[in-house]
């Protein structure tokens, strides 16, 4: 009898470590569960605010008003004001290229496909591309000169660099025949 309590008092140290060891198990289970949750939840948020952009803008670059960028005297193009909740998360949005194709982290502005492509990416994701119609979505990043909004330069995209609420025009203007999404801010400040 008396050997019985030795060996029950001699395994309480390996059942204790055994199951500390299960406790920390389940606990890095649920901390790397909730980490990659957050990364999906915030890859959503994007993703279902780019897809409401995308049906407002539908509408608006079939049939809407065209703004001649390079006329003073035009009335303006037909436009839609956007506000964006992003999640803090948020390493770039873009809209008509993608900003780090060879994922350096190194962003630069150059356009893809002519512009119809929204791009964006969140700290632990992938990185998400929303392919556009190339007939109706040419994005182009808007640069404020002389008092009215036009292309910058040759035609970049338009990259937001962090999250929070941001607040974007996009308006349908025209540049040599050609017809495009211009994109710019609301403040009369390029971003």
């Amino acid at each position: 009898m008396n050997r019985r309590n030795n060996d029950a008092t001699d395994q309480l140290p390996i059942r204790l470590m055994m199951s500390l060891a299960i406790i920390a198990a389940i606990v890095v289970l649920i901390v790397s569960a909730s980490g990659v949750l957050r990364t999906f939840l915030a890859e959503q948020q994007v993703e279902s605010q780019c897809r409401l952009l995308e049906a407002s803008l539908s509408t608006m670059a079939e049939s809407g008003a065209v703004r001649d960028v390079d006329d003073l005297h035009v009335a303006e193009g037909t436009k839609r004001v956007q506000t964006f909740t992003l999640p803090h998360s948020l390493l770039y949005l873009s809209f008509g290229g993608d900003p780090d194709p060879s994922n350096t982290g190194l962003l630069s502005s150059k356009l893809v496909e002519d512009g119809a492509v929204i791009c964006y990416k969140v700290q632990g994701g992938s990185k998400q591309i929303i392919w556009l119609p190339k007939e109706t979505f040419k994005f182009r990043e808007g640069t404020f000169v002389d008092d009215h909004w036009t292309i910058n330069g040759e035609g970049k995209s338009f990259i937001i660099h962090t999250g929070g609420i941001v607040t974007l025009i996009f308006e349908r203007v025209q540049k040599n025949h050609m017809t495009y999404i211009l994109v710019h801010t609301t403040d009369g400040i390029d971003s």
